[in-house]
């Protein structure tokens, strides 16, 4: 990729320069096989090659190839890690917009309509949603006190289907049901210890409320059929480089658990990215460290674990994995952070509280992590009490709402103390909830409030000699109101600005989210080479010498309110 030149927006700016990928079917394929994969979408025709986030994923070429469909076949190392990965295809127009493709340690079979029978094994079953009057149905036969997890993956994973499971025993009645797997992924999951031996049907149905989301596009996904453990929640969420981590997982059916290992966080598996965002963020693929525990000791509902974190050990974002007499088990995400000031707590017996000392003049700034990391349940809010007992400052979610998007319950709250003083940071559930589950990251710090920049989609093309239009989006972090400049590196026109008191949030029917724009006209210069080239977005605020801002572009699937975003490192333009 060439440096020096722009960067990207708006899906319908550039729909018919360059390709863009609406479906990839299937969503997945097993480790250490080769999968025929169907890209689906416009303008793909003459396709050259296909790109992954990994070498463990290779594109073996088109088998057929037409303006709407490639099809192919992708072969899946043995040791690639398991989850979502970032794929892009490439064609002699441009290339396409990324999407998602999963690495799964089952094997793979195909729906069938109207009802696909199935062996009652561990598997992935992918299949999609043509209509809104689609159903799928799986025939199977249980047996008495056998214990199955079937885990359907869509929006996490790369598709968009809303929907609902139910498992009807042979006379049709409902033995169980799940529609939302926690209070933020709607993808459905159920855990059923068949009540007797006999014939079993599972119905897969859409969601077809008022904002349900058609299936004319990618309502496509992936069911994974297992007897692996559910984790529900971890503690503490978090380590420093060089020191010993242990850490309780939290579930049921974790009595099998083997082993465990962390992975660094590739850029695929930021499930947890809404805006604004207080979890750390990094796009890059390029070190996919490994940290086994040391020891592991394993019940029914709980795992200890022990590990021995490197000193190198990048900071950011981790994921954490069982490995289990059943295969390997997703837990959830934590944060290695060299901070020391970080402070891990669990909500046991009500609110924790945590001594702070104020300056004077000095801005005063406490987050929290649980929602972004993972924890199903957890709501914070965050209370700044004075040693008197007067309450100075408090904070709820730094975005209401529901969704993968703008529902992000963990709070930021800032303070510009007029007093040095003790005080106290009180952290509870906003409904008053406490159990092991119910754990947090405090971070505190002493900066005023800032912002976020982010821009869409990162397909954007043009001609040598053309000018194209960015848009630059601001995200407002709680209590921010000041005007920002926003540029794009080495282009002086390509400037803007953003008012004070243009707002960001929820919109007044709280069913959508306002979010500022500034426009950017950007020149590609005359005599430009053919190809890609990286670009910089960036801002500060308005007449203030502080720190400069980096614009984050991201892989965007789905329609409005069943969208998912990944960060995408190094944002491109293409000259046609």
């Amino acid at each position: 990729m060439r440096a020096g030149l722009v960067f990207a927006l708006l899906p319908a700016l550039w729909a018919g320069a360059l390709p863009h990928v609406v479906r990839v079917a299937p969503l997945g394929g097993q480790a250490g096989t080769t999968v025929e994969v169907e890209f689906r979408g416009t303008g793909l025709g003459r396709v050259r090659a296909v790109e992954f986030d990994t070498p463990e994923l290779a594109w073996l070429g088109a088998t057929a190839a037409t303006e709407k469909s490639v099809k192919g076949r992708v072969r899946i190392g043995a040791g690639a890690a398991l989850g979502p990965h970032r794929v892009r295809l490439i064609t002699e127009a441009g290339p396409a917009n990324t999407r998602l493709f999963n690495v799964n340690q089952f094997p793979g079979v195909e729906e069938v309509e109207p009802v696909t029978a199935i062996e009652l094994r561990p598997q992935v079953v992918h299949g999609e949603m043509g209509t809104l009057a689609d159903q799928d149905f799986l025939k199977f036969r249980g047996r008495a006190g056998e214990r199955w997890v079937f885990d359907l993956q869509s929006m996490e994973r790369g598709g968009f289907l809303e929907c609902g499971l139910a498992l009807l025993d042979g006379e049709g009645r409902e033995v169980a049901y799940n529609e939302d797997q926690d209070e933020y992924l709607e993808s459905p999951r159920l855990a059923v210890t068949f009540p007797r031996d006999g014939e079993y049907t599972l119905k897969i149905d859409q969601y077809r409320g008022p904002q349900g989301a058609s299936c004319e596009g990618d309502c496509g996904y992936q069911l994974q059929i297992s007897r692996l453990p559910v984790v529900t929640g971890m503690f503490p969420l978090g380590a420093r480089p060089g020191s010993e981590y242990r850490v309780t997982v939290y579930g049921e059916g974790l009595e099998g658990t083997t082993g465990a290992y962390l992975r660094r966080a590739r850029g695929a598996e930021h499930y947890r990215l809404t805006f604004p965002y207080t979890m750390p963020v990094d796009g890059r693929d390029g070190e996919a460290a490994v940290v086994r525990a040391k020891r592991v000791g394993a019940g029914r509902e709980q795992v200890e674990a022990v590990f021995a974190i490197p000193a190198g050990a990048r900071p950011g974002l981790w994921r954490l994995w069982l490995e289990t007499r059943h295969g390997a088990a997703e837990a959830m995400s934590l944060e290695i952070d060299a901070d020391p000031a970080t402070v891990d707590g669990v909500l046991l017996r009500g609110a924790s509280r945590h001594p702070v000392q104020l300056r004077a003049g000095e801005p005063f700034h406490a987050w929290t992590l649980a929602a972004q990391l993972g924890l199903p349940a957890m709501d914070t809010v965050l209370e700044l009490w004075s040693a008197e007992g007067k309450l100075l400052a408090e904070h709820d979610d730094l975005m209401s709402g529901q969704g993968t998007v703008i529902g992000n319950p963990d709070s930021s709250l800032y303070y510009l103390p007029r007093a040095t003083e003790a005080a106290t940071l009180v952290v509870r559930d906003r409904t008053e909830r406490t159990g092991p589950g119910f754990a947090y990251r405090l971070h505190v710090g002493r900066g005023a409030p800032g912002f976020q920049l982010l821009y869409q989609p990162e397909e954007l093309a043009g001609a040598a000699g053309e000018t194209v239009e960015i848009e630059a989006l601001l995200i407002k972090e709680p209590g921010f109101e000041k005007a920002v400049e926003v540029w794009v590196e080495g282009h002086p026109e390509a400037r803007g600005r953003f008012r004070a008191d243009q707002h960001f949030g929820p919109s007044g029917d709280g069913d959508n989210i306002n979010i500022p724009v500034v426009r950017l006209p950007l020149r590609i210069p005359s005599g430009a080479p053919r190809g890609e080239y990286a670009v910089r977005l960036r801002g500060r605020v308005e007449g203030e010498a502080g720190a400069v801002v980096e614009g984050l572009s991201t892989l965007w699937i789905g329609p409005q309110r069943n969208d998912a975003r990944r960060p995408l490192p190094g944002p491109s333009v293409w000259v046609r």
